[in-house]
């Protein structure tokens, strides 16, 4: 019962191991084990690979397994930050295309003057709801009179509104119709 449990730390211990350490593992255990005897004698290998060969190959199936789902759990996280850095920016060029005038404003400051700092009131609710949504960003906690502190805007933000300068004018007024009504009385 002593050496199973014994065993089966040193396994799970193999298992925690990186991929970095398991490679070489995997490469000297399939060296040994397919290698020809003349080579494996060169090294003096030939009499520990005979006696212990099912070790060697457990060892380099093992590995190579464990190398594999590494692999595979790497790409899996990969595609996932993929796929969440995708959702992101979906969200974020969406939330500039539906801006308030207020915000606009703002906006229209780092834009208008190709400026990447803005000097901004820390109370502004506005500015706030920036900052949370990761538009803006605080550039210093040094400030200047009262609540009024240097913003930056953030880089995604500062190439999409480049791009699109259109998302940064101003509404058109809403059209008058109180010649319409004269018309009518």
């Amino acid at each position: 019962m002593g050496m199973f449990t014994d065993t089966a730390k040193n396994l799970i211990e193999a298992i925690k191991l990186s991929p970095r350490y398991l490679l070489p593992i995997w490469i000297f255990t399939g060296f040994v084990v397919f290698a020809p005897k003349e080579l494996l004698s060169i090294f003096g290998l030939t009499d520990i690979v005979s006696s212990y060969r099912p070790y060697f190959g457990l060892a380099f199936l093992l590995s190579g397994a464990l190398l594999v789902s590494s692999a595979c759990i790497a790409f899996y996280e990969w595609l996932k930050r993929k796929h969440r850095e995708r959702v992101t920016r979906t969200f974020r060029h969406q939330r500039l295309r539906q801006l308030t005038e207020d915000e606009k404003a703002i906006l229209r400051g780092y834009i208008e003057g190709q400026t990447r700092t803005q000097v901004l009131s820390m109370s502004d609710g506005t500015v706030g709801q920036f900052v949370v949504e990761k538009i803006l960003f605080r550039a210093s906690s040094l400030g200047s009179v009262a609540d009024y502190f240097p913003y930056n805007i953030q880089p995604w933000a500062w190439e999409y509104l480049n791009e699109h300068p259109e998302l940064l004018e101003p509404a058109s007024p809403p059209p008058d119709h109180s010649d319409d009504e004269s018309k009518f009385a």
